[in-house]
């Protein structure tokens, strides 16, 4: 091969360059022609294919729904199944309970009345409504009793039973039980006796900052 052919080929494939043996089409924009060149062959192909597989699946699939539906329900049901299951846990956790005494003492019910009685008057277990405790009065006191149980009174750990949610619930709950007299009568006191009023009195908000500032002022002027 020359050089002058050489030349001549890289001169063809530089951008812009006329080629002379090339088909162009008969429109131009901005002074540039598009070649009349084949689409390779692959592509061309590949189109086909996916010409005649829409022919094929949207029939099959959507319009006479042909398909075999044995694994389609089966996902189906497992999801459902999995969705329930879900559900019953959010429930069962509490998740859904927005009024805390309100679902503590639904869960009261459910779970100490057997031993506390229904009104909290005691049973099996102590009497919740008077003033007297055996492992103290307080919200901490009664989520660590409920949470570990009394093993030398029969008491389970109802911790890895209830959970953190519903045994908060169950200690506010019961906390309103002090000064209601039940309908039937108590069991007997049991434990120490405490001070209720003052326990179960609302506790004082702090002074916010802005009052304490402005008290500062005062003192100062």
């Amino acid at each position: 091969m020359s050089d002058g052919h050489k030349k001549i080929e890289h001169e063809e494939l530089l951008p812009g360059d006329f080629i002379p043996e090339q088909d162009l089409l008969d429109h131009e924009y901005d002074g540039i022609h598009e070649a009349d060149n084949p689409l390779p062959k692959w592509w061309v192909n590949l189109f086909l294919i996916t010409i005649v597989f829409a022919f094929v699946y949207t029939p099959i699939v959507h319009m006479f729904d042909l398909l075999p539906k044995r694994f389609l329900n089966r996902d189906i049901a497992q999801a459902a199944m999995a969705a329930e299951q879900r559900e019953a846990e959010l429930i069962a956790s509490g998740a859904y309970d927005q009024d805390p005494i309100g679902a503590g003492k639904k869960y009261f019910g459910t779970f100490c009345v057997t031993c506390h009685g229904a009104y909290g008057e005691g049973g099996i277990g102590p009497n919740l409504t008077d003033n007297y405790w055996i492992h103290g009065p307080s919200e901490d006191q009664i989520i660590a009793t409920v949470t570990n149980g009394v093993a030398a009174k029969g008491m389970p750990q109802w911790g890895p039973i209830l959970g953190d949610r519903k045994i908060k619930m169950i200690s506010a709950y019961v906390m309103t039980l002090w000064n209601q007299p039940p309908p039937t009568p108590g069991k007997k006191a049991e434990g120490e006796p405490y001070d209720m009023a003052t326990i179960r009195a609302p506790k004082e908000e702090a002074p916010t900052d802005s009052v304490t500032a402005s008290a500062d002022t005062t003192v100062k002027i």
